[in-house]
């Protein structure tokens, strides 16, 4: 991410700390599009350093997510998850068991709703809808939002600009939820593509399975032996601010 990419997350780091007073004024939904600048968007963060993110989709659920969160536990890594409004209020417990973890928690809609082609009153009530049911669950207010299907048009990045959203890609996808391939595979694949900044993509949803947790259970290791780090996405944008 360079140029006007790397000016709009500078926008956003600046501006993030007005979206707990922006929901505290109840003024959320309200935000016209029109007059929103668009939410910076990144698939991998402007670092030298040897960090990376590992992200988790679609949860959380009640088989895949607890063996996602003990293989973080026990290899001492703090990840990012992009949780449905839904399965929050299904599973209150297992989000705040991710925030007692050390674990972010960003939101990924409510319905796990494609956001391209949607008014701005159905994408900001999808996110507010997500938004509460979160933070109902015991986590903070997020900041990131990831777009289902990764799929998006200028009126969502507008609305989610307003919201002081930062919407999170990925640069490193090994598709788990195809279920075609073994942890080895999978693991092997995000070692050969890690690069400082990467943003990685797994599902701990109903589209998760084993070869994930083991995938997971792999690289982690080999990547910390390769000089990487572990962050949240959070964190390593952190790292960004003062070089923008």
């Amino acid at each position: 991410m360079q140029g006007e990419q790397a000016r709009d997350l500078g926008w956003w780091l600046a501006a993030a700390g007005l979206a707990v007073a922006l929901a505290a004024y109840g003024l959320g939904s309200r935000l016209s599009a029109a007059a929103s600048r668009p939410a910076p968007l990144i698939t991998r963060a402007p670092v030298t350093e040897r960090v990376l993110a590992l992200t988790f989709d679609d949860g959380p659920t009640a088989k895949w997510t607890p063996l996602i969160l003990r293989v973080l536990r026990q290899n001492h890594v703090a990840a990012t998850f992009f949780v449905i409004g839904r399965q929050a209020e299904r599973y209150p417990a297992l989000i705040a068991q991710e925030v007692r973890d050390g674990m972010e928690v960003g939101s990924h809609g409510y319905n796990h709703l494609g956001l391209r082609g949607q008014s701005a009153q159905v994408v900001a009530a999808e996110v507010d809808r997500a938004k509460e049911a979160i933070m109902a669950a015991g986590a903070p207010l997020p900041t990131l939002y990831r777009m289902p299907a990764g799929i998006y048009d200028q009126t969502a990045l507008s609305v989610l600009g307003g919201l002081h959203y930062v919407v999170v890609g990925w640069t490193i996808d090994p598709r788990d939820w195809r279920h075609r391939y073994t942890a080895g595979a999978m693991a092997q694949l995000v070692e050969t593509q890690a690069a400082p900044g990467a943003i990685i993509i797994f599902h701990d949803g109903h589209n998760g399975g084993r070869a994930t947790v083991q995938a997971v259970e792999r690289l982690i290791p080999a990547l910390k032996r390769a000089g990487y780090r572990f962050l949240t996405v959070s964190a390593m944008l952190k790292l960004v601010k003062g070089r923008l």
